[in-house]
């Protein structure tokens, strides 16, 4: 017995037919749609997060051209030729077709104010740059850096690389990491000590040596367990200093031993006191 043939419906040949000239039609305007995005000439630059610095600051940087085209840029030169300025911080370029270029810009803002230097105030970010403060409206929040003395010559955009000032900053940075709650909670670093940084709170303005800048996140720590949970029990100004340079725990001098939690004589008192600014401990 013989088999017949077996023999595909017509209407399916013809929908394959019509499917592939469907596909080769897609294909072909997405060609030409790339095309015509590629010949588009002229760029147009949207701009944003933009406080210290001006739109044709970031257009110069950009280096666009009345004949750029949006296919054509590199981004990662205009990224890298943005982050030159001295005011920004980061920033964010990418294409939106068929010929807008979008650069959001994330600016430096201030961490601490450096009082009295060339005499005149500073305001520095975390990583010691100046920032123009007559565009900065709130800064009467920030913790002041005083006893500094900065040989280089200062101006908005300078980077300060002042060992004492980095330090302290260094020690701001972690605290507004790790949680913004123990940054508010100082209101000055002294930085006239040889290796000892010495904190002040802003309740009560309580001195509080943190000594060098190692085991930072642990000294703060240590120490917003101790304000919590101690200090804010009782007076804080009644605190003569809190010592953070001893590992794993928190050396404090009450007043008196009324005012104390806990009546107990302090063994490393004189150390303590040794490492305060000379005008705390009436050596003037």
């Amino acid at each position: 017995m013989r088999r017949k043939k077996s023999v595909k419906p017509t209407r399916y040949r013809s929908v394959g037919i019509a499917t592939f000239f469907v596909l080769a039609g897609i294909a072909g305007l997405a060609v030409l749609a790339a095309q015509w995005r590629h010949s588009v000439v002229g760029v147009d630059l949207a701009i944003s997060g933009l406080r210290l610095t001006t739109e044709e600051q970031i257009q110069d940087a950009a280096g666009v051209t009345d004949t750029s085209t949006l296919a054509e840029l590199d981004l990662l030169e205009i990224r890298h030729a943005i982050l030159q300025n001295p005011f920004v911080r980061d920033v964010d370029v990418s294409r939106d077709p068929p010929r807008i270029l979008r650069i959001a810009v994330t600016e430096r803002t201030p961490i601490a104010m450096l009082l009295n230097v060339q005499t005149r105030d500073w305001l520095l970010d975390e990583d010691g740059y100046v920032l123009p403060a007559e565009h900065l409206a709130t800064v009467h929040d920030l913790p002041v850096l005083t006893g500094a003395e900065v040989a280089q010559v200062l101006e908005p955009g300078v980077r300060i690389v002042d060992a004492g000032v980095q330090k302290a900053l260094q020690v701001l940075k972690y605290a507004a990491r790790m949680d913004k709650r123990p940054l508010q909670l100082f209101s000055e670093i002294n930085l006239s000590q040889s290796r000892d940084l010495v904190l002040y709170t802003l309740d009560g303005g309580v001195p509080v040596i943190f000594g060098p800048h190692l085991r930072i996140e642990e000294k703060l720590r240590a120490f917003g367990t101790f304000w919590e949970n101690v200090a804010m029990k009782y007076d804080p100004a009644s605190l003569e200093y809190i010592d953070l340079r001893w590992k794993e725990q928190v050396v404090t001098r009450w007043r008196s031993s009324a005012d104390a939690p806990e009546a107990r004589e302090d063994t490393v008192a004189e150390t303590a006191l040794a490492a305060l600014p000379d005008t705390l401990n009436g050596n003037e």
